[in-house]
């Protein structure tokens, strides 16, 4: 009897331990799915820095969007043609993937790599102004800017 109980206890104390460190771990990264949740949706371009050459007036026919699917696929639209791709994100901290495809509509006027090159430049995020507007930026230069749709 004493021998089941001393190892009730045990189980009871070990599996206890376990649940502290499990806790312990995800209490420090409590951000980490909370950002990449934040993110999904449609956010509308309203702010690309002029450092590319270009602005937002450019974009005439429609202007860029990026549409977040999952946890790392991201989609939308370059001012031209539509546009997917990968993401990955740690914090704040964001990372887009090398290659985007994109259909090849002509777009006369519109610089479609301005923005593109822009968004894989961008290594940070921040989503403010209660979950509306998501800031990209080059380490603490903002980049770009969307308004959640």
């Amino acid at each position: 009897m004493k021998l089941s109980l001393l190892l009730i206890a045990s189980i009871f104390f070990f599996s206890c331990q376990t649940t502290a460190k499990v806790v312990e771990e995800n209490s420090q990264n409590p951000n980490e799915t909370t950002n990449k949740e934040i993110l999904f949706g449609k956010w509308t371009l309203d702010y690309l820095s002029p450092t590319s050459g270009r602005d937002i007036s450019h974009y005439k026919i429609q202007k860029p969007y990026l549409n977040f699917v999952d946890e790392v696929k991201v989609a939308g639209n370059n001012g031209c043609n539509n546009i997917a791709g990968s993401y990955s994100i740690k914090g704040h901290l964001v990372e887009f993937g090398d290659k985007f495809s994109s259909t090849r509509m002509f777009c006369e006027g519109v610089d479609e790599q301005a923005f593109l090159n822009t968004l894989k430049s961008v290594n940070k995020f921040d989503v403010i102004e209660e979950g509306k507007k998501l800031v990209m930026m080059t380490d603490d230069m903002v980049m770009l800017s969307f308004t959640k749709q």
